[in-house]
């Protein structure tokens, strides 16, 4: 899963707006200008997948243009703009432009924080970020491999895509995350996560934009429910310690019914308590081991860890780990942790 990774920031003022062309130009045949007169200052984090593209674009004021001229490269990839809001405690993120031109037409879409449109590489255009800190996820497909899955491809090029849907945020949420993991940290995957991976991101960009009957079915039974469950266990790993947490606060919390959730995690051979259980068992027997916590009891690690009842705890412990809580602070119980 090849990484690419450019920055302004790595040099100097005077020759940013040259290297991000030459850049620009290399890699997407686009042609950045600056929007303000001002220094320039773009950062480009591209994941390379099979069948698709995902690069995210922050940048201050620049007009980015795609020509009839650089229309020559033949590339006829089908693109989606998705604007993914702006990281946790800064400023919202402001809105830019998407505009495409065909037969003398042109069509504009304003892509508000958490929106998106639809655009094609065989066309010429401008996308125009208005101000600074804005932020662009760009998803760039095969034509053959997204345009025959869309219901109605003209409305979806005229129009933004539906907003604040399911589809659309667990898109965004996934596409961000596989462009924010460090070019020096890639994930180990093998050939067919790869595969796995891609093919969520077309079903996710497929119900986004407005599948044909055949293909919402597919996507809705593939890719949707995989991505939702992802977002569940990934939420279940942040509050697990609640020992309050239940089925139904995760089902509300996620917009879906308590029985779905029980079904997600049925697919995978497990269940909704069973996974939590894990997670809060884990836990306990990383902490109890660990040096940092040597001045803790073994009850309060238990009850930070989410347990309610310490009975319970100790027989799931032993259970899972073939030893006692007081017998992981022993060096030597290392061996006896199993990742989840």
């Amino acid at each position: 899963m090849a990484f690419i990774e450019f920055s302004t920031q790595h040099y100097p003022q005077h020759e940013r707006t040259d290297i991000a062309r030459e850049t620009c130009a290399t890699m997407s045949s686009i042609a950045p200008d600056i929007e303000d007169g001002g220094a320039l200052d773009l950062s480009v984090r591209i994941r390379l997948l099979p069948g698709v593209s995902v690069a995210l674009f922050e940048s201050s004021p620049i007009r980015v243009t795609r020509s009839a001229q650089q229309l020559a490269d033949g590339n006829d990839d089908v693109l989606l703009f998705l604007n993914p809001g702006s990281p946790p405690g800064h400023a919202p993120s402001p809105a830019w432009t998407v505009r495409q031109h065909q037969l003398g037409e042109q069509g504009e879409a304003v892509c508000t924080s958490l929106s998106g449109c639809l655009a094609l590489n065989e066309r010429s255009g401008t996308t125009q970020f208005h101000l600074p800190n804005s932020r662009c996820l760009l998803l760039a497909f095969p034509r053959e491999r997204l345009m025959p899955q869309i219901a109605n491809i003209d409305h979806a090029l005229r129009h933004n895509l539906p907003s604040n849907t399911l589809a659309l945020r667990l898109l965004t949420q996934q596409a961000l995350a596989l462009t924010q993991q460090a070019a020096n940290h890639p994930q180990q995957t093998d050939d067919a996560a790869h595969l796995h991976l891609s093919q969520q991101l077309l079903d996710l960009s497929v119900l986004a934009v407005g599948a044909t009957p055949q293909a919402q079915a597919r996507a809705n039974a593939r890719g949707l429910r995989q991505v939702r469950l992802k977002a569940i266990m990934a939420d279940l790993r942040i509050h697990a310690g609640r020992g309050d947490l239940t089925l139904e606060w995760v089902a509300a919390r996620h917009g879906i019914s308590a029985s779905y959730v029980r079904a997600l995690f049925a697919q995978q051979h497990t269940t909704f308590s069973d996974y939590l259980l894990g997670l809060r068992l884990q836990r306990t027997f990383e902490r109890l081991s660990s040096p940092r916590y040597a001045g803790c009891t073994v009850s309060t690690i238990a009850y930070d860890a989410g347990f309610n009842n310490l009975s319970w705890f100790y027989r799931a412990f032993k259970q899972r780990f073939g030893i006692a809580p007081g017998e992981a602070r022993q060096p030597a119980a290392y061996t006896h942790s199993e990742p989840l």
